[in-house]
């Protein structure tokens, strides 16, 4: 497997457990290599389930751990532990590189970055500090470790960060550990790494709460709705969020571009010590629906230096609820090298679009038969997984044309044919992907639920599409900024 290819199988791996639907007191603790990745509803927007699965071939496999995680009941008393005053940050260490993914926290480690906060709560045997922070305001970290002083082994059942007034999203939140085990032990301390993206236009306030809900891993604790095995610790603490504002650069790029008859345009390129922000603007008028841009390059020059940054992170609405809608999303490079160069351009080889008038799947599901619906979208009937009311599509990708490929995305209601919309019934689907050095193509398998009663509604059945993978081949550069 190329590492392009193994690349798209993490990325669409990870995307799958992002979107996985939480019922209610339920939500899911997903690990996946060394991390973990937050996971909850979409609020409505797309298509989510109460179970997934992944079929990756040669890649790695995706742990999904289900738990209840209803709140406990506050009945023991906090210990807050507030460290010395001026206390100097000292544990890049423990952070080492070696076993977090994250470049954008590599680079602020590097370059001393971090804010030393070492404020911890005490509480039934177990104590969470946190360590540290830095945020460039756009993306935020929180460094903090859990030190387990009972007898259970324990993990997370849930983490997140309350600012007063509001929490920062589900969406888009993860956990990395410092360490090759999720589990905290008997005895042991363990390191994480929480983060998640900030939206600029959200003033965040400085007095927040990070909370840690821990639970045993007994198969009693995991799928149990009692909380007596589970521990919820908030911490106080100060966090600047424009703890970097002074060392961020912003060029209003406002520059055109048009690719594959689509129009877009970049608004504005901030580099900050984590990151290189690239935000893009979709013009509302196009006739596609445009997803994304295929393998975006940023190249910035300075005489003979040139520096380009390849794959970088989409936030998007599918993955952040900083946007609500299409037409904005921000590319994200992991280099923030470009501030002392001279030239700055962005050269992307297509988009991922639909036609806004195909942004639909029209069905009997009675006769299993599509009627209306993207290229490449059929039925499989020769899936055996598939109870009843559920029906299997399957999406085919040739491999040359899969680079940068994500997962499809289908609204949770569909509507029938007078009219009525109905909600995607509570069950189980998953998706599947394969693809392989050998192979020739990419098949992606979407499992939707309708309901055991469905093909009794009025057809055919019309469910909207949230994401479709068609690519669009074009390649266009632009230049952003020139001293």
């Amino acid at each position: 497997m190329t590492d392009s290819e193994d690349r798209i199988l993490r990325q669409n791996a990870e995307e799958v457990k992002r979107t996985a639907k939480s019922l209610q007191e339920m939500k899911i603790y997903n690990a996946m290599q060394n991390g973990v990745l937050r996971g909850k509803r979409l609020a409505k927007r797309q298509s989510l389930f109460s179970g997934v699965s992944v079929t990756l071939t040669a890649a790695a496999v995706v742990f999904l751990l289900f738990t209840f995680l209803k709140a406990p009941v506050e009945d023991t008393e906090y210990a807050v532990r507030n460290a010395a005053l001026n206390k100097a940050w000292t544990d890049s260490k423990t952070f080492d590189s070696s076993h977090l993914t994250s470049k954008p926290l590599e680079n602020a480690l590097d370059q001393n970055l971090v804010q030393p906060v070492y404020k911890s709560v005490e509480k039934a045997g177990f104590r969470v500090e946190v360590m540290g922070t830095v945020s460039d305001g756009r993306q935020v970290f929180i460094l903090y470790s859990v030190q387990n002083n009972t007898g259970e082994t324990v993990i997370h059942a849930d983490f997140s960060l309350d600012f007063g007034k509001f929490k920062a999203a589900d969406i888009g939140a993860s956990l990395e550990m410092a360490g090759s085990d999720n589990k905290i032990r008997a005895g042991e301390t363990v390191y994480f790494v929480y983060s998640n993206y900030l939206s600029p236009e959200t003033d965040y306030p400085k007095d927040v709460k990070y909370n840690v809900i821990l639970t045993q891993i007994s198969e009693i604790a995991l799928t149990s709705s009692s909380n007596k095995y589970r521990t919820s610790l908030d911490v106080p603490f100060e966090l600047n969020s424009g703890l970097l504002k002074d060392q961020n650069r912003t060029w209003f790029a406002k520059q055109d571009m048009t690719i594959g008859g689509q129009k877009l345009k970049v608004n504005q390129v901030l580099i900050t010590p984590l990151n290189t922000y690239v935000d893009v603007e979709v013009d509302e008028r196009n006739s596609k629906q445009i997803f994304g841009l295929i393998n975006p390059v940023l190249i910035g020059k300075s005489g003979d230096k040139m520096i380009k940054s390849y794959y970088p992170t989409d936030i998007t609405k599918n993955n952040s609820e900083i946007f609500t809608d299409e037409s904005n999303f921000t590319l994200v490079y992991k280099s923030s090298e470009y501030a002392a160069l001279d030239t700055l351009s962005l050269k992307t080889f297509g988009i991922a679009a639909l036609d806004k008038n195909q942004m639909k799947i029209v069905l009997d599901l009675d006769k299993k038969k599509i009627i209306e619906a993207p290229d490449g979208l059929t039925i499989d009937d020769n899936d055996k997984t598939a109870g009843t009311g559920v029906l299997v599509f399957r999406h085919k990708v040739e491999t040359d044309q899969a680079k940068d490929s994500f997962i499809m995305l289908l609204k949770d209601s569909y509507t029938d044919a007078q009219g009525k919309i109905h909600t995607e019934a509570d069950g189980s689907g998953y998706f599947s992907q394969s693809l392989s050095r050998s192979s020739s193509a990419v098949e992606e398998k979407f499992a939707y639920y309708f309901g055991e009663k469905a093909d009794e509604l009025p057809q055919p059945l019309t469910i909207e599409i949230g994401r479709y993978w068609n690519p669009v081949m074009d390649t266009q550069s632009v230049e952003l900024f020139s001293k």
